[in-house]
């Protein structure tokens, strides 16, 4: 038979089992708005019957002997959480590209008067001016003057976009520094969550803080993340795997160090080890910005190109021309792109050095107010120099390529941002505290409590009436 004392035991166990389970639901009330928090759960299970079963029953079948807390478990969807991870990858990365082209953009000031294209269009149509009247001072000063203001422009976008490319860089490096502290804090925490699931602890904590490094890392890499098994029990240590285009970048204790050398192959952005290793990104805002350095060279690359030719088009019809001084054979521009054109030492000491004037045809003379020069040199404003492309198409052709891109990358990061919008708004409503489900609990585990405790103030007055009741009657 069981002790006298057995239903006392069943109602400690019962208070025992209900206080931690009152416990845990105030722990998750007291992080409803704490970032990373995972709803914590109690797992109740009855404890061994009584007797065991391998012993002759000296009571009709078996009795239960109350209740017990078997685990105290996180709720958690690790499909969810690999999907978030991997939708921050690619929103992360659109972010980046959107934020260095509106860089970009703001830059080239299209469209406005300062603008290189509205510069470009009044720099040819002064010489359009002055070939209708080559011989005025003024309208050569105005040829001179807006000559001057398209090259500052050229400067001014040039010196711009030099300084994007460093600033990439700069980010790029520190990025990276992030990324391998992460892994050696991510290899900590799996060090520390294996020693404690090796004990039958379940360290739920130390899971919330490493999937909070985890939400940070997939921001700056796209990860691969698998959880690692015991081989002989088949069951999880706690340890993951992470990592990065195939490159491990976490495991167990370990971890990696990223490199910081930029690489390209087959087309895809990524990063290049000490022995020439290639390690593909596909997401991340690691990848936004490698893939937006090149964007930014390619425009850059684009503005000197238009630079060089407007230089060496404007150049070679000048150099036919004659100035109001009889000389020909002079650059009306120097440099070789966008950050270094200016005027030549002629038409910069000298208005009269503007050949506006086409050569004579033997055997007229010189003549000072012929302006076909200057008209043949305002007509390079449309004419094909760039493969089929005039100045201003080639010109305009570039914009519109960094409108189209900055437009496909704002839309994408848009799009991007409400897909992982869902699927954190998904992960809240399965890991997320609610206030109402947990006071429900609350009140689940506080009647039980008081359901054990009067058990045991019944088996009290019980045991109190057999031992001083009875013994009275003697």
């Amino acid at each position: 038979m069981p002790s006298t004392f057995f239903g006392l035991e069943i109602g400690r166990r019962a208070l025992s089992a209900n206080q931690l389970a009152l416990q845990v639901t105030g722990n998750n009330t007291a992080n409803v708005n704490t970032p990373g928090y995972s709803r914590q759960v109690v797992r109740f299970a009855q404890t061994d019957p009584y007797p065991d079963p391998t012993l002759m029953h000296p009571v009709p079948g078996q009795l239960g002997t109350g209740v017990r807390v078997a685990a105290v478990t996180r709720v958690r969807d690790e499909f969810i959480d690999r999907r978030i991870y991997h939708a921050n990858a690619i929103y992360a990365s659109l972010q980046g590209l959107r934020d260095v082209v509106t860089r970009v953009e703001e830059a080239f000031n299209e469209p406005g008067n300062a603008s290189i294209g509205q510069l470009m269009t009044d720099f040819f149509n002064a010489f359009a001016d002055l070939s209708a009247n080559p011989e005025s001072g003024a309208i050569r000063s105005t040829v001179r003057n807006r000559a001057q203001t398209l090259i500052s422009a050229f400067h001014s976008v040039s010196a711009t976009l030099g300084t994007i490319g460093p600033d990439v860089q700069s980010r790029l490096e520190s990025q990276i520094r992030d990324v391998n502290d992460i892994a050696r804090e991510l290899a900590a925490l799996n060090r520390q969550i294996r020693a404690s699931i090796a004990v039958g602890d379940s360290p739920n904590d130390l899971m919330d803080a490493r999937g909070a490094l985890l939400d940070r890392l997939s921001q700056l890499v796209d990860v691969q993340i698998v959880s690692i098994k015991d081989p002989t029990t088949g069951l999880q240590t706690g340890d993951l795997r992470v990592s990065v285009g195939g490159f491990l970048l976490v495991e167990g204790d370990y971890a990696g160090t990223l490199p910081s050398a930029v690489a390209m192959q087959s087309g895809v952005h990524g990063l290049k080890t000490t022995v020439g290793d290639f390690i593909p990104l596909y997401g991340g805002s690691l990848h936004g910005l490698i893939k937006a350095k090149t964007l930014v060279d390619g425009y850059a690359s684009d503005l000197d190109l238009l630079a060089a030719n407007l230089i060496s088009a404007v150049n070679a019809q000048h150099q036919i021309g004659y100035g109001l001084d009889g000389l020909t054979a002079r650059d009306f521009f120097v440099g070789t792109g966008a950050a270094d054109i200016g005027l030549s030492a002629a038409v910069l000491n000298s208005l009269d050095a503007i050949a506006a004037a086409a050569p004579p045809v033997f055997p007229n003379p010189f003549a000072p107010g012929n302006g076909d020069n200057a008209r043949a040199i305002a007509a390079l404003s449309h004419v094909a120099v760039i493969g089929t492309f005039s100045l201003n198409e080639y010109y305009n052709d570039r914009i519109a390529t960094i409108g189209s891109d900055l437009r496909t990358y704002r839309l994408q990061a848009a799009n991007q941002q409400k897909v992982l919008n869902q699927l954190q708004t998904l992960q809240a409503s399965v890991s997320g505290v609610s206030l109402d489900e947990e006071l429900t609990q609350m009140l689940q585990y506080q009647r039980a409590y008081q359901a054990a405790a009067r058990m045991i103030d019944v088996m009290d007055e019980t045991l109190d009436r057999i031992i001083n009741g009875l013994g009275g009657r003697r």
